[in-house]
């Protein structure tokens, strides 16, 4: 009795392996098909600097939205909205006239203090509420003291020529 159920295990292991499928389709793993690259082609246009200002504006402050949003939870994703929302507020500060330019330099330097100090290491919690407290205080120092429109109406941004 043991002889013929050896005999039916063996038989039904060859006819699984068997299949429909060849053995070499079955057991061995299909190579990674290499993924299609997107490439982008930059046309080569250079926007206004009016246009830069208020690109930058905009990015900045939803960086800096991001950051306020996420701090305490996600680290990578707060280092990321910190150092891209320092980026455009730098970027921006290149696209005034001297005088704004420097009325901007200490919000630059606060976030810049701010970066530093997350990129330092964990930042306990009651200190992240002071930083999102800082953090709320400068957007709104800069929506209202750096905005577009007032920046275009009084003539801060910088012509082409005067860079």
């Amino acid at each position: 009795m043991k002889k013929v159920v050896f005999i039916i295990l063996i038989t039904l292991t060859f006819f699984n392996l068997g299949g429909c499928a060849t053995l070499k389709d079955k057991f061995v793993r299909k190579s990674k098909q290499a993924k299609k690259k997107e490439v982008f082609l930059s046309t080569g246009e250079v926007y206004p600097v009016d246009v830069r200002y208020n690109n930058h504006f905009i990015y900045y402050d939803i960086w800096l939205e991001e950051l306020i949003e996420s701090m305490g939870k996600n680290k990578k994703k707060v280092l990321a909205s910190a150092d891209r929302a320092l980026y455009n507020l730098k970027e921006m500060g290149e696209l005034l006239k001297p005088k704004k330019k420097r009325e901007l330099e200490p919000y630059i330097n606060q976030l810049n203090l701010i970066v530093k100090e997350l990129h330092s290491g964990s930042v306990f919690v009651p200190r992240q509420k002071k930083i999102i407290d800082m953090l709320k205080r400068q957007i709104r120092g800069v929506r209202h003291e750096f905005n577009y429109e007032d920046m275009l109406e009084g003539g801060w941004i910088q012509i082409a020529e005067e860079q």
